[in-house]
Formats: C-alpha cells, sequence, structure tokens
C-alpha cells in the first residue's frame, strides 16, 4: 500500500530533488533535448513516497535536507557546497564526495538517491512512449501483445466490509512455499483459505515495462533495501509470489548441503528419503527440466569463456513448458506474458482452488490470533477498491505462514511469538556481477532468462563460494547497480548496454542479519557482507573477469562505487584489475549488490534455543503455528531456492494434513 499522512517532501526537499535529478540525468527538464525527460521529477517524488518504511522515509527526508545545506557539508568534510547550486559540475562533486566517503551513512545516502533518480529515468518511457536510451541501444522497449496472450484469472473472494471467515487452515502467502502448502491440504480434504498481500495479475497485466513492473510485482514496490543501503531486495508480492517474477531456475537443493543442514539442524528431514519425495514431486508438477533452456547470447558468451578456461559449466534446469520466444523471454522477470513459466498460480494455486480452497487478495496480515496458547487464525486488512481497508478475521484450526523470509519474522513478532530466534540468522545470498562490453552486439534483454551456470568457484572455502550465472539486463538494474564516475561517463556506460554481457556472481554467505519490527510493524532488514564472505567473493569476481576475457569481451568493470576498469590483455592485467576492485572495496556503498533471494530467518531445528520450528514445520513455541517457506532454511542454500522452499513446504503440509 502506498504510504499515506503527511508528505515526505515539501517543497524545498522537492526542489533539492530537482536539482539530484538535473545532477544524474541533465536535461531531464529540457522539453526539447535529446534527454528529455518530464516526468522525471513527479516519478521520483512519487517513489519516495510509496517507501513503506516510515524511519526510512524519515532518512530520505533528512537526506535531502543535508545536501541542500551547505554549512552540514562543511561540517561531513563535503566542503562548502549544495547540491542545489546552480554550477553542475560543484553539484556532481558534491555527489561523488558522498559517493566514496569514508563515512557509512553518506555512502548508504549517495546510493538510495542514485537508485530513486536512475531507475525512474531510465525504467520508463519518456514523452514519446519511448526512450532516448532505448533508442541509441537499440532496446524495443514492451513487446506488443497479441490475443494469443489472454488468459482467465483464479477465483478470489470478494470482501465488501468488515468480514469473518472460518476454515481449517489459513495460508499465509501464496508463493513457492504457500501455493504449495494451499494444494496439498486442499486435496487432503481441508477447508483452506489463502490469504495474499498482493494483487493477481495475469498476462494481460503485464506491461512489461520495468519500473511498473516493479511498483506492481515487486514487495514494497520495489524500494526496500537494508538499513545500510548496501542492497536493494528483491521478492515477488502478488498471487504466486516470487515464482510469478523468478528467472525460473530450478535447482534442487545440493546433496552437500542436506548433509550440512541436517547436522545443523539436528533433523533427520533434509538427507531422508521423504525430503527426496518431496523434492521430486515439486519438481514434476511445475514441469522442471532443460527442454527449454537453449542458450541465448549471454549464455553462449558464458559457456565459452568457461571452456575455454577448462572450467566447469552446467546446463540449468527451469520450469517452464512451451516458451514461444526467446526474444520475449528476456523479458519475463517483468512476468511471463505465454503463461510458460510454472509459477504456483498456474500450477499448486489452481490445483488449491480446483480442490475448494478459496483465495483473498490485497490482503495483509496484521497478527495471528492466539486463542488458549494456540494459533487460531489471522486478523488482516483488505484493501478495497475505494482506497478503504476493510478488517476480516480469519478463524482457523491451524495457520501456515508462508509470508517469505521478510515478511514471516514480523508477522510473528507483531504476534508476540516468543523466541529469540525470530528474524535472526538472516541470509540473503547477495548478488552482484562484473560486466563485459563485446565487439559485437549481445543485446543483454533477449534470450532464456538462464540456461548455463558454472560451479567452479562455489567451494572456495569450506562449502561456500559463488555460483556464476548471467541474468536478462535491460535498464533498471544498470541504472542501480553501475557505478557512477560523472553523468557523462554513465550514460555513456548504459548506453553500450547493447554490447555488455555480464556474469553473475551469487555469493553463498556464511555470516548473517537480522530482520527486526519496530512499532509501525514494517519490518527492517539488517545486514552487511562480512569479510569471510568478502574474501571468498574477491576469487569469484577475478574468475569472473578471467571468464569474461575469454569470451572476447573487450573491457571489463565492476559493479563498484567508482567502477574498476580494465581492457583485457597484456601481461599482469588481470591482476590489476583485482588489486582495483580491492582498492574500492566490497563493503556497504562501495560494491552493489542485489538480494534476489532471502532465506533463514526462522529456521528449523530440533532444539527451541537455536531454531523456531520443529520437523514439521509448528513453531516450538506457539502449537498450531507452521512455516512453510525460506525462512526455515538452517543456511543459506547455495542455490537459486525455490525447489527447496516447495519441497520444505510440500512435506510441512504432508505433516499438518497427517496430524489434523
Amino acid at each position: 500500500m502506498v504510504s499515506l499522512g503527511v508528505p515526505t517532501l515539501n517543497a524545498r526537499r522537492r526542489a533539492t530533488l530537482a536539482a539530484i535529478c538535473d545532477t544524474f540525468a541533465p536535461g531531464w527538464n529540457d522539453g526539447q533535448g535529446d534527454d528529455a525527460d518530464p516526468g522525471l521529477l513527479d516519478r521520483a517524488a512519487a517513489m519516495v513516497e510509496r517507501i513503506q518504511d516510515p524511519t526510512a522515509r524519515r532518512q530520505i527526508a533528512l537526506l535531502l535536507d543535508a545536501l541542500d545545506s551547505s554549512v552540514l557539508n562543511v561540517l561531513l568534510g563535503s566542503g562548502f557546497r549544495s547540491v542545489t547550486a546552480p554550477a553542475r559540475e560543484r553539484r556532481v562533486a558534491l555527489l561523488r564526495s558522498w559517493a566514496e566517503s569514508a563515512i557509512g551513512l553518506k555512502r548508504a545516502g549517495f546510493q538510495a538517491l542514485k537508485r530513486l533518480v536512475l531507475v525512474s529515468h531510465y525504467a520508463y518511457p519518456t514523452h514519446d512512449g519511448g526512450h532516448p536510451a532505448w533508442r541509441a541501444a537499440g532496446y524495443p522497449g514492451p513487446l506488443p501483445h497479441t490475443p494469443a496472450e489472454r488468459d482467465a484469472p483464479l477465483r478470489t473472494e470478494r470482501v465488501d466490509g468488515d468480514t469473518t471467515l472460518e476454515c481449517d487452515v489459513v495460508v499465509v502467502g501464496s508463493g513457492a512455499g504457500g501455493g504449495v502448502a494451499a494444494a496439498v491440504l486442499a486435496q487432503a480434504g481441508r477447508n483452506v483459505i489463502v490469504v495474499e498481500k498482493g494483487g493477481q495479475h495475469t498476462p494481460r497485466d503485464f506491461s512489461h515495462v520495468e519500473g511498473e513492473a516493479y511498483d506492481r510485482l515487486y514487495l514494497d514496490h520495489g524500494l526496500m533495501m537494508t538499513t545500510s543501503g548496501s542492497m536493494p531486495i528483491l521478492a515477488g508480492s502478488g498471487l504466486g509470489g516470487g515464482t510469478v517474477i523468478n528467472y525460473t531456475t530450478s535447482f534442487p537443493l545440493p546433496e552437500e548441503t542436506r548433509a550440512e543442514w541436517s547436522r545443523l539442524s539436528g533433523l533427520s528431514l533434509f538427507t531422508s528419503r521423504r525430503f527426496s519425495d518431496a523434492l521430486s514431486a515439486v519438481m514434476a508438477r511445475v514441469k522442471v527440466g532443460t527442454a527449454w533452456s537453449a542458450p541465448g547470447r549471454r549464455d553462449q558468451l558464458l559457456e565459452a569463456g568457461l571452456k575455454a578456461r577448462g572450467l566447469h559449466v552446467g546446463v540449468i534446469p527451469r520450469n517452464v513448458e512451451g516458451c514461444p520466444s526467446q526474444e520475449a523471454c528476456g523479458y519475463c522477470g517483468l512476468g511471463c506474458r505465454h503463461n510458460a513459466k510454472q509459477s504456483t498460480a498456474l500450477t499448486f494455486l489452481s490445483d488449491a482452488v480446483q480442490a475448494g480452497a478459496r483465495i483473498v487478495t490485497r490482503c495483509d496480515v496484521r497478527r495471528i490470533l492466539i486463542d488458549g496458547g494456540r494459533a487460531r487464525g489471522v486478523v488482516a486488512g483488505v484493501a478495497r477498491p475505494d482506497g478503504t481497508t476493510a478488517t476480516l478475521t480469519i478463524r482457523a484450526g491451524a495457520v501456515v505462514v508462508a509470508g517469505g523470509s521478510i515478511g514471516t519474522p514480523a508477522l510473528l513478532a507483531r504476534s508476540g511469538v516468543g523466541n529469540r530466534n525470530i528474524g535472526r540468522g538472516l541470509r540473503l545470498h547477495p548478488a552482484t556481477a562484473v560486466g563485459g562490453f563485446f565487439p559485437e552486439r549481445v543485446e543483454p534483454w533477449t534470450g532464456f532468462l538462464q540456461t548455463r551456470y558454472s560451479d567452479a568457484f562455489s567451494n572456495v572455502r569450506d562449502g561456500y563460494g559463488a555460483k556464476f550465472e548471467t541474468a536478462p539486463v535491460a535498464f533498471a538494474l544498470p541504472a542501480s547497480a553501475f557505478g557512477w564516475d560523472d553523468p557523462a561517463r554513465h550514460r555513456g556506460d548504459i548506453g553500450r548496454l547493447a554490447n555488455l554481457s555480464i556474469i553473475g556472481v551469487l555469493l553463498r554467505d556464511r555470516a548473517s542479519g537480522v530482520v527486526t519490527t519496530g512499532r509501525s510493524g514494517v519490518p527492517r532488514v539488517s545486514y552487511d557482507l562480512s569479510a569471510w564472505d568478502a574474501r571468498n567473493l574477491r576469487v569469484a569476481l577475478r574468475g569472473a573477469a578471467d571468464v569474461l576475457a575469454a569470451a572476447g569481451a573487450t573491457e571489463l568493470l565492476s559493479l563498484q562505487q567508482p567502477p574498476a576498469r580494465a581492457r583485457p590483455g597484456g601481461a599482469g592485467w588481470l591482476d590489476a584489475f583485482a588489486a582495483a576492485m580491492d582498492t574500492r572495496g566490497y563493503g556497504a556503498g562501495r560494491m552493489s549488490f542485489i538480494t534476489f533471494h532471502q532465506m533463514a530467518s526462522c529456521t528449523m531445528g530440533a532444539d527451541r534455543r537455536t531454531a523456531v520450528v520443529g520437523e514439521t514445520g509448528e513453531s516450538h513455541d506457539l502449537p498450531g503455528l507452521y512455516l512453510a517457506d525460506a525462512s526455515t532454511f538452517p543456511t543459506s542454500s547455495g542455490v537459486n531456492p525455490m525447489i527447496t522452499i516447495m519441497a520444505i513446504a510440500y512435506h510441512v503440509a504432508h505433516a499438518l494434513a497427517d496430524r489434523s
């Protein structure tokens, strides 16, 4: 929901934001220029107001006030400058001083504003329906819809006013965990209600405008970040959750990790035959295979570079059937128009509805009902078309929470569930990349989402390291993640997008963060990369640079502030590039990270002193409460987690069905 109340931006702060827009994206307010973007300021301002965390909105307000104050900038070591100064070069120098400051809060402020402004600029069409940067790169923007892409939505319940419903089991969340749990329980004859915070979106709703997709399909409009500002947090929000917008990569949990989880949790589950059967069952239902894993140009380059260096390369299994177009598939992180992606909305939730389950969308669960020492349902607010909110009370015999590793601990904390481990142990699977520019066009927005990977650096130390994968790249991710030297050079880097390919470096993190919930009830994520994990990362980044060079890249850049750059060739070039990355550093605000996979904030284990739920997924502290999502992971999975989440939910739901 959009934040309500007093706007964050008064007239002076809006003027400061306008000056920042003009510094990051010169020409935006020139109605005649090639870079004209008359809607930029309004979009950036709207993003600020959509931030869900009131503390984060207040911090943005203070940040704008600070950048407007010459005196405060002197005290902060940035000279007698204001970001509203007429001379753009002075504004550029001020923002650079914040970007590369030794003070972490200044770096975090810079990163937050850079992301707000540049995503607002590059991820939406301008006044003519296109964008000058899109045209320069040959990026076509959203492809036309075709009549064959229309489909019927799942049946959902209408809540017109304050309402009380009853059922056997209420399932909170509809993604990889909630969708599977709902299907298993409904097919077992249970009266099931599924509640989903987001709305229902079908192929007709997928505009494939990046900014619109983040706003509609992602948690908190795609605006959530860690408290240090070091990492955007991307998770799905809508019927089907992350399975609607993820990259279809469908790895089962590796045997080595299963053994580690069994040892750490004190449970027999993860190495058991029943968990293997759960993995097999969910993979069959979402049609995991490699029939639709033909490599596009990005994956061809990854494979060529790995083979040239004699390194491991594998084919990615995907939960896809009948994708008609590699070109269209590059947009699939913004929603699959062809219904080829086998999301829970298309599979398990459909099964659940056919078995009698009811679904309520735009339903934000406030707390779990507790009566007689047991979970007895939930209380939620349901957004109505007129902008008001109705209260929905659902009384149930059991509650299954699958709100994700951010939402689940926040709900438990708001409900007063007493376990000190709630919110602790969070892993974020931090992802970064090395970019390579090639002499030929790559068009990284095209091709199947991900079809090749490498485990060459997945075990740098003690089972921890990084997986290499590619990903489709349009304009939002480089706008957010590319380092910023000055507006001209940043625009030049993005202008060469058609010749870019990346190697995504997906780090299995050993150290952890924490999810906390303040008086507002909104979750906040505290997480920073540890020195131990950073040492593994730097080994993998060096390897990724070498692989891109072997594939034919003629220029490399890191996602750091400012970028480390290299032209492969000549003695010692790789050592020099690695040293340049080391000089810039890997800490908060130094390197761009993003998390697509949040895990392990309410872990499963035998001992309530170290875990939140036991082997059946039931809370150690509140009978009748079950968790069925990635929050139950004992550690980071090290692989894209969708299939593991589904298998855990399948197991938990069967355990509940067998008991009740």
